[in-house]
């Protein structure tokens, strides 16, 4: 089930989130794109959207920018509602304060592993003396008794963290992949730290990525992953474990180029409907084989 969130908790209570148009601008490029669900798609060597997939829209949920605490509530609860359905939240922001209280939905659902594709490392413990904005991501995470594992991917440049941000970071068990290390040995050794049978939530900041590939974000960093970098990633992902939670975060439609951020995005929500599909389709037959 899809739903989108264009508000959590911002710096300044108040001011709507930069990122709150992200959730309409990849609703209506990927209704663009799936037209036709026929259609083959090279990215999962399979039809745009697999037959037998069935996405439910929940629209966006009423958050507003001057209510941080009832903004949460909405997105935990309505989280663990998508959960005790049977069904696999997938959640459009917002900025990247929204993934908090994505997680804490999952609280009953676990052991989880968190897999973040992210320009920055999101462990402050506060800023300002807020901790629950887009800072503090991957620190609140990590107090989550049901998340068993961290893996961020991605970081590079310069951002709000500091060095005791990436010692606590280190010592907590997090595996770091930064862009670097992806440009050299490509996704295999992020996909391999993946446990086998494992229950994965995959939170995607889109300034992961590169800004030539999407460049509708806030703080564009160079040096990004590639579209097809994040595509094998969650085709290696699906493979190995139950994608169970899927985000995508920080668009900015307002600072696209020629509607190409929009693009990229949004075949990354196709790309992980199509995983999250396969995945259920084999689950079917095995059972049915079993049976």
């Amino acid at each position: 089930m899809i739903f989108g969130a264009p508000d959590a908790t911002s710096y300044v209570l108040g001011c709507t989130s930069h990122a709150a148009q992200g959730p309409s601008a990849l609703r209506d490029k990927t209704r663009q794109i799936a037209e036709d669900p026929s259609r083959w798609d090279f990215d999962q060597e399979g039809p745009v959207i697999p037959e037998g997939l069935r996405a439910v829209d929940l629209g966006d949920l009423p958050t507003n920018p001057t209510k941080p605490l009832e903004n949460r509530s909405l997105i935990t609860s309505t989280t663990a509602s998508v959960l005790r359905a049977g069904a696999v939240p997938l959640l459009l922001g917002g900025d990247d304060s929204v993934p908090i209280p994505f997680f804490s939905g999952f609280d009953g659902f676990g052991p989880i592993t968190i897999l973040q594709v992210d320009a920055h490392l999101d462990w402050r413990d506060e800023r300002g003396g807020l901790k629950h904005t887009l800072s503090s991501t991957m620190r609140r995470a990590s107090e989550m008794p049901w998340v068993e594992r961290i893996i961020q991917v991605g970081q590079r440049g310069v951002g709000g963290s500091r060095g005791n941000d990436l010692a606590d970071a280190r010592a907590w068990g997090v595996s770091l992949f930064s862009a670097a290390s992806v440009r050299t040995h490509g996704v295999q050794p992020i996909i391999d730290q993946v446990a086998p049978g494992s229950r994965c939530i995959i939170t995607l900041d889109c300034d992961g990525l590169d800004p030539s590939v999407i460049p509708a974000v806030l703080v564009p960093q160079p040096g990004g992953l590639g579209y097809l970098d994040v595509v094998e990633l969650l085709h290696g992902v699906a493979q190995r474990a139950r994608i169970i939670g899927f985000d995508l975060v920080e668009l900015v439609p307002e600072l696209d180029v020629r509607g190409l951020g929009v693009l990229a995005a949004s075949r990354i929500v196709c790309v992980i409907l199509g995983c999250i599909a396969n995945q259920l389709q084999r689950e079917k037959t095995a059972s049915e084989t079993r049976s």
